[in-house]
């Protein structure tokens, strides 16, 4: 069969993602027999113009559409992408007759909403790699898919989905090199994506990561992963390679395997990962990260309050962060602190515990380490979490909130105009702190490009977020971004979803 598979995640700023998950499930695809081409809409100028070119060219039989994200998860700078993805399937519509397969991780969150949002065909769950495949097998015999693992779809107007499990990592390549044009990426500043697990063991009662790869975790084979990085590094020559893992050091037994693999090969390569946790976060770790060429990380502690932490669900405390920030002050890595404001448990005290740590212990002298802690108010909640549970007997959301759109936690223990005011004031003057509706500075990314080009500045470009901020500041042009009134934008948005509580009314 001819099978087009489409990302329509076009979010083409330095924080962009290479579909790595597509390019699995198209590799897994050609080798189950199927005529296979892939079209990366992101960094496109004409989206729909190149996504109807496509369609016409090679007149699929089946069309799958990759959802990454259903939005930025950004309460103070909200985007909602869905509706673009509905606009795609609505020309793909006008022509041809293609049955229509949506997936994505996006897509796991909320699968019955999501395909009658979309209004696809079919919507697949979990491990693509497999379950597409097998649709694909059925739709080519003309037999009904109803009772394929991991497979949805609309049966006399009613939601019909047959829950998949989580098994073993699938042995494929994702070859993306093969499949998109890695170039705008690498023009960015982006490197070139890799997964060593999938699954998450921990319990963060907000986290949909359970949701869309299992309770779980299941390891790659080391000599795999670096098999597989080896080979891209000589066929493609990337930036470098980010780890996308949900934990990428957890358990630390199996990244000591891959870094001391990476080591023993005569090459060498950058590398970042997206998900690191700081519990045993040591010195030790960090050399041998540094050696095999890491060069930066991100992590997210999501609050510097042992007591938020605890509501959250987290399995390390202030104390195992307070370490990895030692640790991390005697290397010369870039670390990116992800914080949330806003969870369960949080009081405008708790808020200020983390302000406090932030400004006290992240804070450094114009030369590394560097720290970026970026803060965002609010807690994206999705069915099937414990938060979400918690969300609606406090009446954050109710039976007649509309779940596919974002839709938000905010403790009633906030006084919101004054948490606002804690944040902004903390940020003047401090370049490593950014807030929410600073995301407004990645429509600059073609600029950062240009500069990290002409100044040879190192990459990933969303190293350089503090300098920046540093500028700005100099500047005074800092607050340029800030909305007119942020508390406005927050309360906004718990109207929608139905919120009637006392978050609504302010006490400034």
């Amino acid at each position: 069969m001819r099978v087009l598979l489409i990302n329509s995640n076009l979010k083409d700023d330095v924080l962009a993602a290479p579909p790595i998950g597509l390019c699995y499930v198209a590799s897994a695809t050609e080798a189950a027999g199927h005529d296979v081409r892939v079209v990366d809409l992101c960094f496109r100028k004409k989206v729909m113009e190149e996504l109807k070119n496509a369609v016409l060219s090679f007149s699929p039989e089946v069309i799958g559409i990759s959802v990454r994200n259903i939005d930025n998860l950004n309460m103070l700078y909200p985007m909602f992408y869905l509706p673009l993805a509905g606009e795609m399937i609505e020309l793909i519509r006008t022509i041809s007759n293609a049955p229509i397969v949506v997936g994505g991780a996006g897509a796991s969150l909320n699968p019955g909403g999501i395909l009658q949002f979309l209004k696809a065909d079919y919507i697949v769950v979990s491990d693509g790699e497999e379950t597409f495949v097998k649709l694909l097998s059925a739709l080519g015999k003309s037999e009904s898919p109803e009772n394929i693992e991991g497979v949805g779809s609309m049966v006399k107007g009613k939601f019909q989905f047959v829950p998949a499990f989580f098994k073993t990592f699938p042995s494929v390549r994702p070859d993306l090199g093969k499949w998109i044009d890695m170039k705008p990426y690498n023009t960015s500043g982006i490197y070139q994506t890799v997964q060593t697990t999938r699954g998450c063991s921990e319990r963060c009662n907000y986290c949909s990561n359970r949701i869309i790869q299992g309770n779980r975790v299941r390891y790659r084979p080391a000599k795999e992963v670096v098999d597989e990085l080896e080979e891209a590094h000589y066929k493609y020559r990337p930036n470098g390679f980010d780890f996308v893992d949900t934990i990428f050091n957890d358990p630390v037994d199996h990244a000591v395997e891959i870094l001391e693999e990476i080591l023993r090969r005569p090459w060498k390569s950058a590398f970042t990962a997206v998900g690191i946790t700081p519990k045993g976060l040591d010195k030790p770790l960090l050399d041998l990260m540094w050696r095999a060429g890491f060069r930066s990380l991100m992590m997210s502690p999501d609050s510097a309050s042992d007591t938020v932490m605890h509501k959250y669900g987290k399995s390390f405390t202030l104390d195992d962060v307070m370490k990895a920030v030692e640790a991390l002050n005697h290397t010369r890595l870039t670390a990116f602190w992800y914080f949330l404001v806003g969870g369960y448990g949080e009081t405008n005290d708790t808020l200020q515990e983390t302000l406090d740590f932030i400004l006290k212990y992240l804070r450094h002298p114009a030369h590394p380490p560097y720290h970026i802690a970026l803060m965002w108010m609010g807690v994206r909640i999705f069915p099937g979490t414990a938060l979400w549970d918690i969300a609606i007997k406090e009446g954050l959301v109710n039976e007649n909130t509309d779940i596919v759109r974002p839709t938000w936690y905010l403790s009633e223990g906030l006084d919101l105009d004054r948490a606002v005011n804690q944040m902004i004031d903390a940020a003047k003057n401090c370049c490593e702190l950014g807030l929410g509706f600073e995301e407004s500075y990645l429509n600059w990314s073609k600029f950062w490009a240009v500069l990290g080009k002409v100044f040879r500045l190192p990459k990933p470009y969303w190293r350089h977020w503090w300098g920046f901020n540093r500028l700005l500041i100099k500047s005074g042009m800092r607050s340029f971004v800030q909305p007119k009134n942020v508390t406005d934008v927050l309360r906004k948005q718990l109207e929608r979803q139905g919120y009637k509580g006392p978050l609504l009314k302010s006490n400034s």
